[in-house]
Order: structure tokens, then sequence, then C-alpha cells
């Protein structure tokens, strides 16, 4: 079954095939690799292979690249076209020393493995220089500072100052994990570390790992191959949304006979295709849901209205709602509980309902366990009441294999902690959007139908209209206290966001923890400037809830630690004025630093009141960890505390390299 809500290269803006995967091995020694690789083709892009093929390049996957690994298409105008496949002829190399050769690797190049995309790069869209440096004059894309604008509009990026290696050899274990694993890039960071040089030398018929600073929203970049002062591999696009970072690889050797010292890269910018029909034919992000707000808590009512079931513990009604017109009202209700009245006293309900085993005393009995019958014209829309328990998510999943449906809708996330969800029901959600199965919740927080999706690994609920943006915007994690900042403060919080959007441009977001005082203020703040707002919810007591937000996801108490998790989809973290919650969220940030789960960034830790002491303890403890040597030097040097927006943004660009 398709998934419409993993198809993300609509929010890109790229028109590009889905990952091309091999089919077949012609040739495979310790020297090269070749073999036949087969790319399934979205919207136009069949037609431009025909017709444009001087316009469509090869793109190796970048975790192939990092590895040393050199991938070479044949001419795209020899593609074998059946269909909306394409196959071409590749061959692999081992191009950089001190990476795995083929020797190691050639047991993972096989039929199956992902190896790169085919990407149109649309002559009408590539910038001149005028147009290059008119955005980056209005913040809608960063490039290193080093960066030079030809008069052709090209531009020509010095690396950093670095070199990569591999700090330990990679079995074949680790390298199957890599290469294998949905993942695996974010496991190959962990193994391949930076090292300071003076220079970035690279020696005749060898090559070198190395990085720079980019951040694109609505532009996508394809370096260029064959110039003197370096040549780069072949994952040649940085497309939007994955580019933004302050390592962002490049994989440059030295074809020459001469040494190369700090090698130069030039390359082309383009503009993102914003409303032009991507991958399987439909507008940029997702139509338009099924049903609203307003009609499913319609249905809500009708719920109300059945009476009680035969389980006394709890109503969890369920409608299979029709796609057709009308379906809503025509809608099958079907209620939980067995065919006769439950006998079980409320205190042994209480106890029977939480053991699913055999032995259990309760005959769980679901709604959703006597859907076929009414499922039988084709998948429809299932809506429930409360957030599916174990047993109708078994009875979920299997409807959803089977086809039958392929649409979820529910009114509440917990009958006993209201709007929270909990672990497992996080799990589940992933479960769900791995098969395919797309999930609205009617949401009475923000009273608002949201549409879940799944961002870095994370899975989040997002109001329909704003889906594209929340999967193209840079965000930044807010932190703070849920006390309310005095005038001034609010006046310097304020300062800091304009100061953000004014350096980031307006493709931005907060998240917050959704509470109160300086969580609902910088809310606020968000919402009067049009930026996204975001919230991660957590069901305490000290603190009441800002809803009024773009995207959420909502925890138990029981999963205080596991949300913090969710911040990760935040690029840079922000600690406003806070009390003991941010200390520990201020730790768990620098601990994933410090274990490769975080990119080493800027911590701004922004005393917002302008008392001018407030973070000084933490800095003075920081540095004495490091000077007994508790904790890295450069988790020191990443710490920056200041109530000044200014110098925010000059931390970002000093600290980024950015121009």
């Amino acid at each position: 079954m398709a998934n419409r809500s993993r198809n993300h290269h609509a929010f890109r803006g790229l028109l590009q095939s889905d990952d091309g995967l091999i089919s077949k091995v012609l040739h495979a020694n310790r020297r090269k690799i070749v073999f036949e690789t087969t790319f399934g083709l979205r919207g136009p892009l069949a037609g431009f292979l025909k017709e444009q093929t001087a316009h469509i390049l090869f793109s190796e996957r970048s975790r192939i690249a990092r590895l040393g690994v050199q991938i070479e298409s044949e001419p795209i105008a020899q593609a074998r076209l059946r269909g909306n496949q394409a196959t071409l002829t590749l061959e692999a190399s081992s191009v950089i020393p001190g990476y795995p050769g083929l020797r190691d690797l050639k047991d993972f190049f096989t039929t199956g493995l992902p190896v790169g995309r085919l990407v149109h790069c649309d002559p009408d869209a590539l910038l001149t220089s005028e147009e290059v440096l008119e955005a980056v004059e209005r913040a809608a894309l960063k490039l290193p500072v080093s960066t030079a604008i030809s008069s052709d509009g090209s531009i020509v990026i010095a690396p950093h100052k670095v070199a990569c290696r591999l700090k330990e050899p990679l079995t074949k274990d680790v390298l199957s994990r890599i290469l294998l694993r949905e993942d695996g890039r974010e496991l190959l960071n962990r193994y391949q570390v930076r090292d300071s040089v003076a220079a970035v030398a690279i020696a005749p018929g060898e090559g070198v790992v190395t990085t720079c600073s980019m951040f694109l929203n609505e532009h996508f970049v394809v370096l260029q191959s064959g110039f003197s002062l370096g040549r780069n591999l072949a994952a040649t696009v940085l497309d939007p949304i994955k580019t933004r970072g302050i390592r962002i690889y490049l994989e440059i050797i030295n074809q020459s006979e001469h040494p190369i010292v700090n090698p130069l890269i030039t390359a082309r910018i383009y503009r993102a295709a914003r409303r032009e029909l991507m991958g399987n034919g439909q507008k940029s992000g997702r139509g338009p849901c099924l049903y609203s707000f307003a009609q499913m808590r319609r249905l809500a009512k009708r719920f109300d209205g059945q009476g009680p079931s035969n389980c006394h513990f709890i109503d969890r009604p369920v409608a299979v709602v029709p796609k057709a017109a009308g379906g809503l009202k025509r809608a099958e209700i079907f209620m939980n509980g067995p065919e006769a009245p439950c006998e079980s006293t409320h205190a042994m309900c209480a106890l029977a309902r939480r053991d699913f085993s055999p032995q259990s005393n309760c005959v769980h009995s679901y709604a959703t366990g006597r859907l076929h019958a009414a499922l039988a014209n084709g998948p429809c829309a299932l809506a429930v009441k409360y957030f599916p328990n174990i047993i109708e998510h078994r009875d979920i999943i299997n409807l959803t294999c089977e086809g039958r449906i392929d649409a979820l809708y529910f009114l509440e996330p917990s009958s006993e902690h209201g709007p929270f969800l909990s672990q497992l029901d996080h799990n589940r959600l992933q479960e769900y959007h791995a098969f395919g199965l797309d999930v609205y919740w009617v949401s009475g927080l923000n009273r608002q139908l949201m549409v879940h999706t799944m961002r870095d690994g994370m899975g989040y609920f997002v109001v329909p209209e704003r889906l594209a943006d929340f999967h193209k915007s840079m965000l930044f994690a807010f932190y703070g206290s849920n006390r309310r900042l005095s005038r001034q403060g609010g006046q310097r919080l304020e300062r800091l966001l304009d100061a953000l959007i004014g350096c980031w441009g307006r493709n931005i977001g907060i998240v917050t923890g959704g509470g109160s005082g300086v969580m609902e203020q910088a809310n606020t703040l968000a919402r009067e400037r049009g930026i996204l707002s975001g919230a991660n919810f957590l069901d305490i007591t000290d603190q009441s809830l800002t809803t009024d937000v773009d995207f959420c996801q909502v925890f138990q108490s029981t999963c205080r630690h596991s949300r913090q998790k969710w911040f990760e989809i935040a690029s840079f973290p922000i600690f406003n004025v806070g009390g003991l919650g941010s200390l520990e969220e201020l730790g768990i940030t620098l601990c994933n630093m410090k274990l490769s789960i975080m990119e080493p960034i800027p911590v701004i830790l922004f005393d917002t009141e302008g008392h001018g002491r407030f973070w000084e303890g933490m800095q003075s403890q920081i540095a004495e960890m490091v000077r007994k040597g508790r904790a890295p030097a450069w988790i020191a040097d990443n710490i920056v505390a200041t109530d000044d927006p200014e110098t925010v943004i000059r931390i970002y660009r000093e600290r980024l390299q950015l121009f």
C-alpha cells in the first residue's frame, strides 16, 4: 500500500527518483564492482529521462561516499526504461585510503542495496550570481563563510580545515548496520571523527573526507566535478531539509599528478520547485484530509448517543467510514464488549483488564475484532473514540495489511490520562507509519484536526496546512521556566526572536515544552511573527498548557525522559532562564553531544532577564569539569552565556563558519 505520509520528496521540491537498488551484479573484484541499478521514477521524471538527459544526474548515497567509495554511472542517456523504472550500469571503487576497501565492502554490494538517486536539475531554476546574492541577503540559504560567487552564478567552496578518519576499524557487523539500516548514517557519525588540520592536503591519486557548513531551505546545491583543485565524489546533490548543519560532508579526490593543498569545490545553486507536480503526480505537500474537525466532532456525538456497552469498564466505540460521498453520515458504529453483559465487578475489571494473557479473567472483546463484514468493499477509514490499546492495535495492523483500512481517526489519546499518550502509544504510532496507515487526531487541545507525520525518526501531530512548513523549517528548541518573565525579560525574548528571523529567515520555528511562563511567551511571539510554533506536552501538574500550536506531541508523565528525545528535531537549543527542569534538559543536551548522539553545536544560555549572572555558575562548573578531565574541552567551547541577541547571532556565524 502506498504511504503518502512517507513521501517527503514533495516537501523538498526536488524531482528525484526513488532509491536506486542494485538489481544485478555483473563483475566484482578487489578493484571495482560493476552492477546494474534500477530506479523507481516519480512524476514527470520518466519523460525527462527521454528528452532532457543532459539535466539529469546520478547522486551517490552519502553514507557510501563517506566510506571512501566512488560510484560512477554510465551516461544517463543509456538508461533502459521500462514503465516507471530505469536501469543503469554503475561502477564502484575504493578511492580514499584509510577507509574499508572493496574486499570488505563487496559482500554488501548485492541485490537490493540502495546506492543513490537520479535527480533532475531544471536549467530554468539555476540561479544567477545576482539571485544567489539576493537569496543570501534575505537569509533564504546559508553558505560557508569561505564561499566565492562567480559571475555565472556558480559558487566556490573551501572546506573546513578538517580531515575525517575512522576512530576504529569497522567490522563486517558495523558495516552492515551502516549500509543497511535506516539510521546507518547516524551510526556512521559515531565512528567517523574530525581532526583539525593546518591545511587539507591530498596526495596524488588519494582523497579526503572533510566538511563544510551549509543550511538550505528553498534551494538545492549541485557540486561540480572536474575542477582542478579537487574533485568531489558522486554524492553531488545537497538537498533542502537534509542540508542543515555544520557537518555537511565532502568527499574529495585528487586525480592529478601533483599534491592539492586546501582544495576548492565548485557548485551550482537551483531553486527548489514549489508548485510543480512532484512525486506521484500530486502537488507539493499532502492533499486535504477526508474529514474536518467539526465533522468528526459530530461523529463523537453519535458515539455518545449509543448508550453503554456490555463492557462496564469503558466504552470504546469504533466507526467504519466508507470513502464515498456522505460516508461519514453512513458510518456504521460498533460497540465494545462481549455479547452478554459482563458480570465482573468494577474492582475485578480494573485488575483483569491489565492482563492480556490466556489466564486473564477479562474476555477482552473489542469492536475492532468484528469489522470484517463492514470492510468488505475496499479500504475505509476507521474512527475510534480512544487511541487503540494493544488488542485493538493488533486488529488494526491486520486490517491494514489486508487492505481493508488506510486511515485512522481518534478522538482522545487516553481514557485515563486525557490528552496524553504512553510510551507504548508512541511505539504504536511508529508502527502505523511503517505499515502505511494515515493517522489523524481530532484534537481537543487546540480544537483542530491534526495529522501524524515522522520527522528525523520522531512522530508529531501537525496541523495539515502547515505540514510542508513543518518538514521544511529549521527549528530551535526553547527551554525555560514556567514562571512568567518580567516586562524587560519579555522584551529581550522578543528581540531574540527577531534576531533569529533576521539571521535565518522565516523558514524557522520553535519547539517548547508547551507550558506557561517563558514557553508561553515564546509561543506567543512566534505566532505573532508567523513562524512555526510547536510543543512537547507533558502530563504534569505544576503548569498550564499553551495549546495554540502548529505541531505537537503529547506524553504521559512516565515518558518524561523519553520525551526529551523529541526535542532532537531542533537544530539548535536555547536555554532561557529556568529552574531544575531546564537544568536537567541542559545536562541531557550536553551528554548527547558528548555521546555523538547530537552534533557539537553552540548551546546558548540566554540570560533572558538580563541580570548578567544567571548562568555564571554553570559556566564555572563546566570549566572545572574540563580542568579536572571530567568533560571534553570542546564542551566548554560550545557553551555561550549572554543576554544580548546580537551576540547569539554572531556566535552562530562564527562557530558555524557561515557566510
